[in-house]
């Protein structure tokens, strides 16, 4: 038995789950519209009528509105619940902009755990829908809460439900003070402190010295230049969340109580240009681009923020590796310790795509998170000055519409 016959098997399981999503869609086009499809199909496979809903929702989708990811599920590039993926994330959207997120990610699809399919598709349902996506975000806003709920063993669940850029803030915060308290002496572990870190700041009158004295943490906005001055509409992305909308964007990185670190992006290549430095003892250099560069543990399918992952040298440094950011990626400990495991090599090339070979011989090729959207909103751009330009010359000709400007407005950064 080898990896290869691993991958054909899974391969084989996917394709018979496009057999049953194909099978579920046609079954309901097929009943009438007053037929209660969902309590019969529940029945039949022994499902609760929720699987069974979402099972039917997922297969009209697929079906209906994204080819490109069906086709994927049909050739076993991704199984059902990957594909679930796309579809959760392209039900707010209209037909004609779910079919372009399909169009737009579908490259992107192999090679993706489904987290990551989710962000892929999240990211692109920002871009394509940039207005849809403020009111949604404005609107769960206004949701925010703290639950509390009481479970088994004389625990209870304490939640609160916050805007991105302040649960980040303050989790960062709470990691750090964590962080600060641990010791050699002390039997808890990096959870247990955090625990005790809130409790103490939320229940006590005067939290623990350490903790109160911790600084605010780094948390990192990541916009571009035309954006962040009102040029441009594109997403923002908040370190350790992921895509948020322009505007509110602009409201943290404007706001002069802000605690976040804002990082210019170049808009052609999606690298770091500069790094605010108003964090109070700020990293070194290296391990601030580093950690910016990458966002998350570097290692396929682990999503943990650099913010709380290890810098590593790709070429030990006992072995001459330098410590320079051309030497350097983010990884979490756990990953960190399998990098060091018999069998595995990492390399990083100029361009930062790393390159991991696994003890069975498979490599994996990780392209530099910043140039995941790039490529396409570059491709995206281009196709819009051909048709401007397209539209131009028809109109200096005579043809074309009433509007004779021929060129890219004055307003547009591009």
């Amino acid at each position: 038995m080898t990896i290869d016959d691993v991958v054909r098997a899974k391969r084989a399981i996917s394709h018979a789950q496009a057999t049953y999503v194909h099978a579920l869609a046609k079954f309901a086009a097929e009943r009438p519209k007053t037929a209660d499809i969902s309590a019969e199909l529940a029945v039949v496979l022994a499902e609760s009528e929720h699987t069974v809903r979402k099972e039917l929702d997922w297969a009209e989708q697929l079906t209906t509105r994204l080819p490109a990811t069906m086709n994927a599920l049909t050739e076993g590039v991704v199984d059902l619940r990957k594909a679930a993926k796309v579809a959760n994330q392209t039900a707010v959207l209209r037909n004609e902009l779910a079919a372009a997120v399909d169009r737009e990610i579908a490259d992107k699809l192999p090679h993706r755990d489904a987290e990551g399919i989710r962000r892929v598709a999240y990211r692109s349902v920002q871009r394509v829908d940039p207005d849809g996506a403020e009111t949604r975000a404005e609107q769960r806003r206004s949701d925010r809460k703290v639950t509390l709920k009481h479970q088994e063993d004389a625990m209870a669940l304490l939640s609160a439900y916050l805007p991105a850029e302040q649960a980040s803030a303050a989790y960062a915060r709470i990691d750090r003070a964590a962080q600060r308290l641990r010791t050699e002496d002390d039997p808890r572990t990096l959870d247990q402190l955090r625990a005790d870190v809130v409790a103490d700041w939320l229940v006590n009158d005067s939290a623990d010295t350490a903790a109160a004295a911790s600084p605010k943490a780094d948390i990192y906005l990541h916009i571009d230049f035309e954006t962040l001055a009102k040029l441009a509409d594109r997403p923002a992305r908040l370190s350790g969340h992921g895509p948020i909308p322009a505007a509110i964007a602009r409201q943290i990185a404007h706001n002069p109580k802000s605690t976040w670190r804002r990082v210019i992006m170049d808009r052609a290549n999606g690298t770091p240009i500069t790094v605010s430095r108003s964090r109070y003892r700020p990293p070194t250099a290296v391990a601030d681009y580093v950690r910016v560069r990458d966002y998350e543990c570097r290692f396929p399918g682990c999503h943990r923020p650099t913010e709380f992952s290890d810098l590593d040298h790709v070429q030990p440094y006992s072995c001459g590796g330098k410590t320079c950011t051309a030497n350097m990626i983010g990884l979490c400990r756990r990953h960190h310790l399998v990098k060091h495991t018999e069998g595995w090599t990492f390399t990083l090339n100029p361009d930062g795509t790393l390159l991991i070979s696994t003890p069975s011989g498979t490599t994996y090729t990780g392209k530099p998170p910043h140039g995941d959207d790039i490529g396409n909103q570059q491709k995206l751009r281009a196709n819009k000055r051909r048709r401007k330009r397209k539209k131009s010359a028809r109109n200096r000709h005579g043809g074309g519409d009433d509007d004779q400007t021929g060129g890219v407005p004055a307003t547009d950064p591009r």
